[in-house]
């Protein structure tokens, strides 16, 4: 590709969202994008091959499937606007119903503000993002209450793991989707283990938008990925005649993780409350689908769930919460922590509270919390230095809860981190404790799926100790 040096970046005035195909005999999507210049303008096209069911699609899925594939189209969009960032956004391809209108501004200025904090782009916070009108669906068809399949989005990490396990002893019989560029030799053992049927979903990036990333042309920053994940799951449940898309976010991924020109940066913005809200209103109005996407562990803080995941048996050896793994395109890549990010050293944090020092060693086969290599990064998971790490990690006062109670373990108390931190760690107000444990019911989750997790989690509740010993 003959791309241009840096002074492409003004040169470009509006991102247009210029066409999207669905070709139902293979299963892929195709979405169009162009970056409008003064001089000369930049195409791409995404391409998404969904797994189709057997026999012929019926009319009705379909339709339904076409609008949540707009929506799709407008989250996929914003991994593309990044690489020329212009001052404005036209979505010309599809007319959007006013909910979705709105979701469509939430999710660049608020999605992509780590973005824009990264590269000092502020005009992105107030990005304006033009649409059509079109009348909101009057006709509302309500997942959560369908009775049929949910579709879990599965990662492998122990969020997802909690979230299967729930409904499957609930009686619901979920089936699980993920999305993947390539085939990860992890999920095939873990789908065994857990024995559901798994929809994979396979994205395929422009080649030009490759060779971008390859020569580092492109401004790299994080993308709004959650809502392309919830719509993805939402899409091939109704391609397929099946119940809601299911995930597992949590209640800590609300908490911001700095405050930039006013404006608070959530790294986890998209699988935020809010994040959430905004995109069930959209599917309501614009697709006439009610709970078609939620997360089931919205209600619960990290810790939390958790002690969830140490009552299970049979995932330690299996499971990974590690991004840096996650995001890796070495196909011979077999680790499953690069126990050197903000994430590895929060999930062994938080697992500490919970499990034997012995048994989160295993799985991990490395003690971090006695390594003082990692004191630097525990210091701004517990607020001490700089700001939250922009990952995917709980709150700042989870992981003072956490370390304070590992003070007390004679399991961990003399561990390198802890001789160095404990002490220094302020006093966490009883409401914060209290709450870091507590399991609140929130109205995006359907009552069968919130009876599920009742179910599920109060002989948990009951059964053990806030303690790892």
């Amino acid at each position: 590709m003959d791309w241009p040096d840096d002074d492409r970046l003004p040169e470009m005035h509006t991102f247009v969202y210029s066409g999207i195909r669905f070709d139902p005999e293979t299963g892929i999507a195709e979405f169009d994008f162009v970056h409008e210049g003064s001089s000369r303008r930049l195409c791409f096209t995404e391409g998404v091959k969904f797994p189709l069911p057997e026999g012929r699609v019926g009319d009705t899925e379909l339709t339904a499937f076409r609008r949540v594939l707009e929506l799709l189209y407008i989250a996929v969009g914003t991994f593309y606007y990044k690489v020329s960032a212009p001052p404005q956004v036209s979505i010309t391809a599809m007319p959007l119903a006013p909910a979705a209108a709105a979701w469509a501004r939430q999710l660049y200025r608020e999605g992509l503000a780590e973005y824009a904090h990264r590269h000092e782009l502020e005009h992105v916070l107030d990005l304006p993002v033009r649409s059509q009108y079109r009348d909101p669906v009057n006709r509302l068809h309500d997942l959560g209450a369908s009775g049929r399949t949910p579709l879990v989005g599965f990662s492998g990490g122990k969020d997802s793991v909690v979230a299967l396990e729930v409904l499957k002893s609930g009686g619901l019989n979920p089936a699980a989707f993920t999305t993947d560029r390539r085939v990860k030799p992890q999920l095939e053992p873990l789908m065994r283990r857990a024995q559901v049927r798994l929809l994979r979903v396979r994205p395929r990036p422009d080649p030009q938008l490759k060779q971008l990333m390859r020569h580092t042309a492109l401004l790299r920053g994080h993308a709004p990925l959650t809502a392309m994940t919830s719509l993805v799951g939402t899409a091939v449940a109704a391609l397929h005649g099946l119940g809601p898309a299911v995930l597992a976010n949590e209640r800590s991924a609300d908490e911001p993780n700095l405050v930039w020109r006013g404006r608070e940066v959530n790294h986890q913005w998209a699988k935020s409350a809010v994040a959430e809200q905004a995109l069930d209103r959209a599917l309501r109005e614009h697709t006439g689908v009610a709970s078609g996407c939620f997360s089931l562990l919205r209600g619960m803080g990290e810790l939390e769930i958790c002690r969830m995941f140490a009552a299970l048996d049979g995932y330690d050896e299996l499971f990974s919460s590690c991004n840096v793994v996650v995001r890796s395109t070495d196909p011979h890549r077999t680790e499953r922590w690069c126990l050197d990010c903000a994430k590895c050293r929060w999930v062994f944090l938080a697992l500490a509270a919970v499990m034997p020092r012995s048994r989160l060693v295993h799985i991990f086969q490395r003690d971090l919390l006695d390594d003082r290599a990692q004191i630097a990064g525990y210091r701004e998971l517990l607020g001490l230095d700089g700001h939250k790490p922009l990952e995917c990690v709980g709150e700042i006062a989870e992981a003072r809860i956490a370390l304070r109670q590992l003070a007390e373990d004679q399991q961990w108390r003399d561990t390198a981190v802890l001789n160095e931190l404990a002490a220094q760690i302020p006093p966490v107000p009883s409401d914060q404790m209290e709450r870091a444990w507590r399991v609140d019911r929130v109205g995006t989750v359907p009552e069968a799926y919130q009876a599920a997790l009742d179910r599920w989690s109060s002989p948990t509740m009951s059964g053990s100790a806030h303690g790892g010993s």
